[in-house]
């Protein structure tokens, strides 16, 4: 996870999105031009005289510093993202930008919490040491003399075992053995397994913002008053509503139980289908049409991705 930070920070920088708060290279030639830069910024070509080549806390700290000033432009997001559908939207694409944190600064750093907590709620929980825990203990229960031991003594997948158990079947072709072999370096060692998907699963979401422009046009495509910049800004502030509701919903989840994942579940559609009718200044019947939609392409693209980052990071164990 360490290393997707580290491109994240990277990227933020490259963008301009991370501004820094201390002109760390003043006094010293400009490196975009060559001027001598006096203060904060180049009097030639306007450069920050700041590196980014600094540990991936310091630029973190800076990026937070940056969005928690005493502006009080945090305070007047969030509230407004959170508990009143598409009014954030509304204003900012209305003009009303100074007052806000930018959509894509607030996405990724609401995106960056919630993987920051889903894999360490997941590595912390335990919960794969368990399943092979379980698995074997079924195995060392079980009293069928047919049935092929699937670990060995030493904890690990008695693979010619289990192969000679499928070929009796069904003669495996050489595709499908290289395939179990995979399959069985994971059960060996799942947590390289949750490595790759630390490694995949935050690239590949990147990848659901631009699929939601594009089915949030398709689904106002004769409103000629709704352009692309408009459903952009209204696809970052939905993603981000989801990454900062799914990362309270997962802090919460120990203590919640199964209700809460019922209230959560019934929260996302409506929140949507709100959104979708202030930005699109329509009625319920239309919005909840489009809501339809909009959730059965998110399932469909959560499903690819999903399945994407699972053979990715097989690949790589």
């Amino acid at each position: 996870m360490s290393g997707e930070l580290e491109t994240a920070a990277g990227f933020l920088s490259a963008g301009g999105l991370i501004s820094a708060q201390k002109a760390d290279l003043s006094g010293q030639p400009c490196r975009n031009c060559g001027v001598l830069v006096e203060q904060r910024f180049c009097n030639n070509c306007g450069q920050l005289a700041a590196s980014f080549h600094r540990p991936i806390w310091s630029l973190v700290g800076e990026t937070l510093g940056d969005t928690l000033a005493l502006d009080g432009r945090l305070s007047r997001t969030i509230p407004l993202l959170l508990f009143r559908p598409g009014r954030l939207t509304k204003r900012y694409t209305a003009g009303a930008r100074a007052r806000y944190v930018p959509p894509f600064r607030l996405f990724l750093l609401a995106s960056l919490l919630f993987f920051f907590t889903m894999f360490a709620y997941v590595g912390d929980s335990g919960w794969i040491d368990n399943l092979k825990s379980s698995s074997m203990d079924q195995q060392s229960g079980t009293t069928n003399e047919s049935t092929p031991m699937i670990f060995d003594e030493a904890g690990k997948v008695d693979r010619d075992a289990v192969k000679e158990a499928l070929a009796e079947t069904q003669p495996l072709p050489e595709e499908a053995d290289i395939i179990a072999d995979q399959a069985f370096d994971i059960v060996d060692d799942p947590r390289l397994f949750l490595a790759g998907l630390e490694k995949w699963a935050p690239r590949l979401s990147l990848l659901l913002v631009p699929m939601t422009i594009l089915s949030l046009a398709i689904l106002h495509f004769w409103r000629r008053k709704l352009y692309i910049y408009d459903h952009a800004i209204h696809a970052l502030h939905l993603h981000t509503w989801l990454y900062i509701t799914a990362t309270v919903f997962l802090l919460l989840l120990p203590f919640g139980g199964g209700w809460l994942g019922l209230v959560y579940g019934l929260a996302v559609p409506v929140y949507v289908c709100r959104s979708l009718m202030v930005t699109g200044s329509t009625g319920i019947l239309m919005a909840s049409w489009r809501t339809i939609s909009l959730l059965f392409s998110w399932l469909i693209l959560v499903f690819i991705a999903t399945v994407s980052a699972t053979v990715l990071s097989a690949i790589e164990v």
